[in-house]
Order: structure tokens, then sequence, then C-alpha cells
């Protein structure tokens, strides 16, 4: 860190030795070409402007591409910052959509967001209720998990999305390629600037409204630790940039507290869950 106790200039120096600079980041001024820009409305609350540009655009995405509107049915496993959005804009696209989750504890904060149904992954009675029902399921479960387990709730021709890290998604998108973009478990990242601005300006006419806590600079370390141990409560944190990130303000919090990488993306982790979804013929 520099001096102020701030996050440290990359790259440290140049090519031709002078001193580092820094490419934006937690930068309070850029400069990008206009196509490149989002427009926010200025009815629109700054502070939860960025959650929509980044949850809300990762949920718009494979809504819009999958063509929700009113009368669709969508399933959204998984109410943390990208499912709560996720219910929301749904809903305001016309769609009547079920949470699932583990269980009933997120139940009210499902039906406060919008959910018309509440399914608890765990109750095989409650999973076998809402089987065959759903045209689009949006996974937003970050690490791995057995996501086919989800596949009943989907109609014949429902299609499931995921948007978790894990060695599923990459291995959805490779055989959605393999068997000419036919398979019914796919993988969606974010979304363009069109699309961004698209979900934007939604936002801002339905008075979609994420949950967020604003946060000094000085608090980023806790803010790691939080979202390490899982954000059960589905709030996005923003820092609050103009405010605290001025000469003068150090951090003198300790390291962030973070367990270790659970992850299996790595190639024999993708080839396996690629051969998984192929060979048996769990991509139809």
């Amino acid at each position: 860190p520099d001096v102020q106790g701030r996050a440290a200039v990359w790259p440290p120096l140049q090519p031709n030795g002078k001193k580092g600079y820094t490419l934006g980041g937690y930068s309070n001024k850029m400069v990008v070409t206009e196509q490149f820009a989002i427009q926010i409305p200025k009815t629109y609350p700054l502070a939860m402007a960025g959650p929509v540009m980044c949850a809300g655009i990762t949920l718009y995405t494979p809504l819009k591409l999958n063509g929700i509107k009113s009368g669709s049915m969508v399933g959204i496993v998984g109410l943390g910052g990208l499912g709560q959005m996720g219910v929301r804009i749904a809903k305001a696209m016309g769609a009547s959509v079920t949470v699932i989750s583990r269980s009933p504890k997120k139940e009210t904060f499902a039906r406060d967001c919008g959910a018309d149904t509440f399914i608890v992954s765990e109750s095989d009675a409650q999973m076998k209720t809402g089987a065959g029902k759903l045209d689009l399921l949006i996974n937003t479960i970050p690490s791995y998990h057995d996501y086919m387990a989800y596949q009943p709730l989907l109609t014949s021709k429902g299609i499931q999305v995921i948007l978790g890290l894990h060695a599923g998604l990459i291995a959805s998108k490779a055989v959605d390629k393999i068997v000419g973009g036919r398979s019914r478990v796919k993988m969606s990242a974010i979304g363009g600037i069109r699309n961004t601005q698209e979900v934007m300006d939604l936002c801002d006419k339905d008075k979609i409204y994420p949950e967020i806590s604003i946060k000094s600079v000085t608090e980023l370390n806790d803010v790691f630790t939080t979202l390490d141990k899982a954000n059960e409560s589905g709030v996005r944190h923003v820092l609050d940039i103009a405010n605290t990130l001025i000469e003068g303000v150090k951090c003198d919090a300790p390291p962030p507290e973070l367990g270790p990488i659970q992850s299996n993306i790595t190639r024999f982790g993708v080839v396996k869950e690629l051969l998984y979804l192929l060979l048996s013929c769990k991509w139809r």
C-alpha cells in the first residue's frame, strides 16, 4: 500500500523506469470513449447503480436472451446478491418467479423481492410439486454443486443457465457448442453495453432497487471477510469513493480473513464435467 494505506498502484513501474500509474480501479475520475459509457438516469440513486451494472446485467442477459416476457415461468436458484436482482428484474419483465433455496429461512426475503413461489430444495415433496413448470432456471450458486438436481423443475423445453464460477459453467458452454446450441444446460457471464443500458433504464423505470450497504474504503477488508463466509443477506456492498477515498484517510485494518480457495476449475475438473454432461446425455 501507499503512505495512505490504500491499494498499491499497478504496474509499480513503467517500462522506462518511471513511477507507476493506475489504470482505474479506485479512481474517482476516469475518461472513456463515449460508446463504452453507461448513462445513469438522474432519478436513479447513484449508490445503487453499481450493483445494477454488475448483478443486474448478469441476470438481465439470460432473461433477455431466453425471451422472457409476460406469462413466462422463471426460477432463481439462490437468493444472494445476484438472486435478489434476478427476482426483481424477471418480475419487471412480466414473468412469474419461483425462488429455490436450501432452507425456508429466506422465504420472507424472497417474497419481499417479489417472488410468487418459494421452494425448499431439500424438501423432496416441494421439489416434486414444482417439477415440470419452469421455462427458465437461472442458477446463481457460486460454488460447485449438483446443479442437475434442479433440472426436473423445467418443462420439456426449459433451459437451466449456470452463473456460478465452477467447472459446470465452462463444461456447459463447451457441451452447448459441441451439440450445436441444443443443450438445455447453458452458461452466461455478464453482458454488453447495450444490454447494460437497457437494464439500467429498466431499473429506473420500475424502481428496482438492490439491497445495499454503503461502506468506507477503510472497511474493504471487512467486506472481503464477510463475502468469503457467504452473502446470506443478499446485500451488495458499495464503496463510498467520493467521501472516503481522500487524502489523510488511512486503513489500519488487518488483512481479510479468507478461507481456502474451493474451486474445481482445473483442466481435469472441466474435462470430467464435460464428459459427465455429454456422455450421460444430461444436456438434453
